[in-house]
């Protein structure tokens, strides 16, 4: 309620003639001002429950958008896998050996062209044949040569018994005809989990719902779950409501009666909708319980009044001083109110208001006209932060009617930076009520809503939805003209999986937020950079921000993520892998550019990680060779084509032979014999490396246990199989089952190892050393060296890489650096064996330097195990062999 000017209304009823008629203007003002707080506060109701309410549907988009598109890439893996397998394919084999499981899909299937179900990661192993023929997930594929991702109805497995929604794509022959499609089932209680989260009320009710009318997810905070799974609403009233688009509506049910306010936000790029609905007298509750009280107030405001205009005939003193009590106590309204008359005069203006507006206090006593005030406030630069126009002034804007033409609530800023809500409300004798809030805080609380749903939780990056928004928004802009172009760059951490899995979550968070970090600061203000989710980036370069070119900011990248970290203690060690596209040449609409960066990425991952590829239009016949390398490999495994070939290594004081180092060798029924730098980073790539690396090991310890002892084997470890937990029951297992002596037994690991995960690595390798293996640094000093790590570790053995030995003649300092080493490695107890001996001046200088062991062309190529075996079994010197 207003402070009312009790020495101005004297002077205009002509010092109290009329007490009677004061006293019902003032009843009259007490009642208008509680009718406007109340529609007031009815109006703040529906706009906070708005703004919460399309918050959180914007929240529940990105939710769905972002397990959506993780469950799509896993669809797509598959069915690049399949597609470039060769006839005929081992459905069983492919479905069990490709990693796509996640948290989020709980079954992956593959049903071919007649509807049949041939293979499921899931059930009896194989999968028996099931006809889904009569799944609309598989005939919406059957008719259609469109490459959609559908998103099923929910319905109960056949198998299961439960519920679950399937994402499917088709599958396609060479020949571009149908060949079935890839299945994803999830279970929608996931969703159901994320809306159990959010919290409107008793009364809301949660779903996603498609297109079609189908309930794919459901949840509420109550027991009378209006939403159920599959159910259908095509014929209910909220139906209509999907087509309208985005924003808060209202339903009226005529079959029950009831009202609702019903939330809806389109997800984008599907069919579906999220859907928010919660009974409409639950939105204004909290108005609802101020009404009582607001009531009981001007109720005992009123027989105030009444009482002092009783009063005011007995004593005009006791009426002013009974006056002044209500001034008093209308005086702690929180709302800032003046009343401005047909002819511009303020009769009443209340503290809050002067407080609000930062007026003199003078102005509570004697207010100036309203021209005046505005006057005053532009004086003092009041409307700086506005937003006015040139040619505007305060009082178009900010007058008794706005620019439309009439009254209408709207929010200033003010120059200390609070924010005032503005309402106006016009009366029958030309004059109007002004009233202002102040919603500052209301007004950060969305933003900071709006940030929230724009950026990504961990690293305060943009998220997915935002950067789809802004490639949306140039594709439908993008014309040929080359000062049009732009650039999206898909970056994937290397070896971000390693530090994950063995470092755990918190350290993975923790280097993400760095990796962000890094980002930032090697990128202008301009530049869009968002995670995707995972370790995927991408950052967006826009027409005019092509300066530097997308090279350079790549190769930028590329320095500034695989610097080493250092996390939480921990020095780790990653890279990063970039694929780029440039619009429009490498695609008209957002999903071509998207496509196109991910093979670009695929690329360069598959040049050997730590660089970046621009795409090219052939990249999708390079990524289907290299998938097709994967395909045979796994066969391979399965096929009996992999075998180990073994290099002599020898002692260089007496030529000995001591021992074989088991290098793999791939027999292809194509291109016959691969080498290992073939196929060794497509193992590790496709999750394939610790089946590779257990074969390996198994097979060179069954093969070593039948040579003369203490001759030993040395097998190399690779990097990505210190990630798995299973490594060191796998080694004690094979060397068990083997019957060879453990020390026998030698495992290789590269000095980069160690730098990308010190603690964890060396853990690992004091275990293996406790069963008593020996263990050995390959390719010292080509990396990232350390001497720490020689202290750190008991290493069994240094070997002194070939790049050294093949320039022992021509370059001295190499001599210099391999005197070192071995003077290290034997003043701590350690052997050092040469690579890569080709020449017996080579075999002579390593002796006189002091190294133990050799191996290299001029003792013997790498050889099949039964040439292995006749070697030793011809018991001839080495010398003579090689003389």
């Amino acid at each position: 309620m207003p402070r009312i000017n009790l020495a101005m209304i004297s002077r205009h009823s002509h010092n109290w003639v009329s007490a009677t008629v004061l006293g019902t203007v003032m009843i009259v003002m007490l009642w208008l001002g509680l009718v406007i707080k109340h529609v007031e506060n009815r109006t703040n109701d529906l706009a906070d429950f708005k703004r919460d309410a399309e918050n959180l549907a914007l929240l529940s988009e990105e939710n769905v958008l972002r397990s959506i598109g993780e469950m799509d890439k896993a669809l797509l893996y598959l069915r690049r896998t399949i597609e470039t397998t060769a006839e005929p394919r081992n459905y069983h084999a492919l479905i069990n050996t490709t990693d796509v499981l996640s948290e989020l899909i709980v079954q992956m299937a593959i049903i071919d062209d007649m509807g049949i179900m041939r293979a499921s990661n899931v059930g009896p192993q194989p999968a028996p044949p099931t006809d889904l023929s009569d799944r609309e997930h598989f005939r919406v594929h059957l008719g259609s040569d469109r490459d959609l991702l559908h998103v099923s109805k929910p319905l109960i497995g056949r198998a299961s018994g439960k519920w679950s929604v399937q994402l499917t794509r088709r599958l396609t022959r060479k020949d571009g005809s149908f060949a079935g499609v890839v299945v994803a089932s999830f279970n929608p209680s996931h969703f159901a989990k994320f809306f159990g989260n959010i919290d409107l009320g008793p009364s809301a009710s949660y779903a996603i719902v498609g297109d079609d009318g189908v309930v794919r997810a459901a949840g509420d905070r109550g027991g009378d779950q209006r939403f159920k799974l599959g159910q259908d609403i095509v014929g209910s009233a909220l139906m209509p409501l999907l087509s309208r688009g985005n924003g808060s509506f209202d339903e009226f049910d005529k079959a029950t009666g009831e009202e609702r306010l019903v939330t809806i936000r389109r997800i984008t790029g599907y069919p579906l909708a999220v859907v928010i609905s919660v009974d409409t007298p639950a939105v204004f509750a909290p108005s609802g319980a101020n009404l009582g009280p607001y009531t009981l107030a001007g109720i005992l405001l009123s027989l105030m009044i009444v009482t002092v205009t009783w009063l005011a005939r007995k004593s005009q003193q006791e009426v002013k001083l009974k006056a002044r009590q209500l001034q008093l106590t209308l005086e702690h309204m929180s709302q800032g109110i003046m009343l401005v008359t047909r002819d511009m005069k303020i009769p009443i203006m209340n503290r809050k208001c002067v407080e609000l507006l930062d007026l003199p206090e003078a102005f509570i006593m004697q207010p100036p006209n309203f021209i005046e005030l505005t006057q005053y406030q532009e004086e003092r630069g009041e409307f700086t932060t506005a937003g006015l126009e040139a040619h505007q002034s305060p009082l178009d804007v900010f007058g008794p009617l706005d620019v439309a033409g009439k009254f209408d609530r709207y929010e200033r800023t003010r120059p200390d930076g609070t924010v005032l809500e503005v309402h106006s409300t016009r009366l029958e004798d030309g004059s109007f009520v002004r009233t202002f809030s102040d919603v500052t805080r209301r007004m950060r609380a969305q933003s900071e809503a709006d940030r929230l749903a724009s950026e990504d939780a961990l690293t305060g990056l943009a998220n997915r939805r935002v950067l789809s928004e802004a490639l949306d928004r140039m594709t439908r802009h993008i014309n040929d003209d080359a000062e049009q172009t732009f650039a999206i760059l898909y970056l994937d951490l290397d070896r971000f999986k390693i530090v994950n899995d063995t470092q755990g979550h918190a350290v993975g968070d923790l280097l993400l937020k760095a990796v962000a970090q890094r980002m930032r600061r090697s990128l202008r203000s301009t530049d869009l950079v968002a995670r995707l989710g995972g370790d995927e980036f991408a950052i967006l370069l826009h027409a005019a921000n092509m300066e530097p070119f997308p090279e350079v900011v790549a190769q930028r990248m590329v320095d500034a993520l695989s610097r080493p970290y250092d996390i939480d203690g921990h020095q780790l060690l990653i890279g990063t892998s970039i694929g780029i596209a440039v619009g429009p040449a490498d695609g008209a609409t957002t999903n071509d550019l998207l496509i196109a960066a991910d093979l670009a990425l695929y690329a360069a991952k598959a040049a050997g990680r730590g660089t970046y590829r621009f795409f090219r239009k052939e990249m999708n016949d390079e990524i289907r060779a290299r998938q097709q390398i994967e395909t045979d490999l796994r066969a391979a495994l399965t096929g009996d084509q992999l075998e180990l070939y073994y290099q002599p290594i020898i002692t260089l004081a007496d030529r000995r032979i001591v021992g074989f180092e088991a290098l793999a060798r791939w027999n292809h029924p194509v291109k016959g014999l691969v080498t290992p730098d073939k196929f060794i980073s497509v193992a590790e790539d496709c999750g394939l490396i610790n089946v590779l690396g257990e074969w390996a090991l198994r097979t060179a310890c069954r093969q070593a246990s039948h040579w003369p002892k203490p001759l030993k084997v040395a097998v190399n470890l690779s990097p990505s199989q210190f990630a798995s937990p299973t490594l060191l029951p796998m080694v004690a297992r094979v060397i068990a089952e083997s019957g060879i002596d453990a020390h026998r037994v030698e495992l290789e690991i590269t000095e980069g190892l160690l730098m990308r995960n010190t603690d964890r690595t060396l853990q690992a390798l004091h275990e293996l050393k406790k069963i008593g293996v020996r263990i050995a640094m390959d390719d010292f000093g080509t990396g990232y060296s350390s001497l720490s790590y020689l202290q750190s570790f008991p290493f069994d053995k240094i070997k002194v890489d070939r790049n050294f030995v093949s320039t022992l003649d021509s370059a001295p300092q190499s001599a210099t650096i391999v005197r070192s080493v071995i003077d290290i490695a034997s003043s701590l107890g350690m052997m050092t064996t040469a690579e890569g001996i080709e020449t017996e001046a080579q075999c002579t200088q390593l002796t006189e330097l002091g190294c133990d062991e050799a191996q290299g062309y001029l003792f013997g190529r790498p050889m099949p195990w039964a040439q292995a075996e006749l070697l030793l079994a011809a018991n001839d010197p080495i010398a003579r062999r090689v003389a």
